[in-house]
């Protein structure tokens, strides 16, 4: 389950999204939007208003470099997971096998407005940059920005992003694809243990009329921390 999390300050009122829009180039988007290009500042004067946010906490960031954290428990839910998903035996038991190799480096910019997410496991590499809209201090209407994004199968999907929680939740969405049967995935990013554990909820929302949702939790431990017990 997620940590509870407090807000910076009191939420008086939903934002507004203004239009959607589709572009190419995720770190343009994200500087084109951004209010002014100034360094992260160490406290928030005036929160975004609403629920949704373009930018983080600036107690919040997620960059690091992580390793999976691999315990029994995690591998009979992955093992669940990737069956959800309509793996067969074969492809479940070589996945388990080789967990334990996957790795992430996080790298937050612009006050969250980007999030970079250098994935490696014994596949190969994934990298994909996520693009947040929403709220910001200057405004509470925004443009949702649907960001193309090849994703670890070569599916051409969209993604899109938000904090929640008063900046220190990432929300993001990849629709579109049509591997496993078709389906959307949303994922759900904090962290936990005073900063050294990076969590990632992972649900799958399938197209298929009568399947189940599925979930995983991964937690990763930062590079030179140790896990408390």
């Amino acid at each position: 389950e997620p940590i509870a999390v407090e807000t910076v300050t009191e939420l008086v009122a939903p934002a507004a999204p203004i239009a959607v829009e589709t572009v190419s180039n995720p770190v343009a988007a994200a500087a084109a939007i951004a209010t002014k290009e100034t360094a992260t500042p160490t406290a928030l004067t005036t929160a975004p208003v609403g629920d949704r946010w373009a930018i983080a906490s600036p107690e919040t960031d997620l960059s690091g470099k992580w390793k999976v954290i691999v315990s029994e428990e995690f591998k009979k839910e992955y093992d669940e997971f990737l069956q959800g998903l309509g793996q067969p035996m074969i492809v479940r038991t070589v996945a388990l096998s080789i967990i334990g190799l996957t790795s992430e480096e996080t790298e937050q910019g612009d006050e969250g407005r980007t999030f970079f997410i250098h994935g490696t496991n014994a596949r190969g590499v994934w990298e994909r940059t996520l693009v947040s809209s929403g709220a910001d201090c200057e405004s509470s209407t925004y443009h949702a920005l649907h960001i193309p994004i090849v994703t670890a199968d070569s599916e051409h999907i969209e993604a899109e992003a938000w904090w929640e929680k008063g900046g220190t939740v990432h929300r993001s969405w990849m629709r579109g694809g049509k591997k496993y049967g078709g389906g959307d995935f949303e994922s759900l990013r904090y962290l936990e243990q005073d900063g050294d554990v990076y969590v990632c909820e992972s649900i799958f929302h399938p197209s298929e009329e009568g399947r189940d949702q599925l979930s995983l939790t991964w937690k990763f431990l930062r590079e030179g921390a140790k896990l408390k017990k």
